[in-house]
């Protein structure tokens, strides 16, 4: 099963729609409303299809933890609660699209190290992958121990303990 297909399957009350008029910078949008009350994601159709999986799963992090219009976030003023709904939403895209279990799955495929066979493996782009080991790296140091592997975050490296 793909990426995209998993990532669907854990939320089918959620709609999707690709919005050809949304700007490429803002990638997607997640909203709320009395037509769609179980939530809507609005992705651009303007990114390829490793682009999109990440923005969808920062999505389905809005669509699990925001609370309300944080769109002041991207504005001239800017809002401390929008700023941590925002960081809250893109931390549970970052579990959901590649939990710790990914990453030890890329080294039992032996595709661990190299950066582009990972990212394929994990369908995903690489900034999108930098962005996830700097955010774990934040948020558990150099190195985590996890389920009998220690994982380092910088350098990149797994050991199995």
């Amino acid at each position: 099963m793909q990426v995209r297909e998993r990532l669907i399957d854990q939320y089918p009350e959620v709609s999707i729609q690709y919005d050809p008029a949304m700007p490429v910078k803002f990638g997607g949008l997640y909203e709320r409303t009395y037509m769609h009350p179980n939530g809507l994601i609005l992705l651009t159709d303007k990114l390829n299809y490793y682009f999109e999986n990440s923005i969808l799963a920062e999505e389905y992090g809005h669509h699990e933890t925001s609370y309300s219009d944080i769109m002041s976030y991207y504005g001239k003023t800017y809002n401390v609660d929008a700023a941590r709904q925002e960081l809250r939403a893109r931390r549970f895209g970052h579990k959901l699209l590649i939990p710790l279990e990914q990453l030890i799955e890329c080294y039992k495929n032996g595709c661990w190290g190299d950066i582009y066979a990972m990212c394929l493996h994990l369908e995903i782009d690489r900034s999108y992958l930098a962005v996830v080991i700097n955010d774990y790296k934040s948020k558990f140091g150099l190195w985590v121990k996890y389920e009998g592997y220690l994982i380092g975050f910088e350098p990149l490296d797994i050991k199995k303990i």
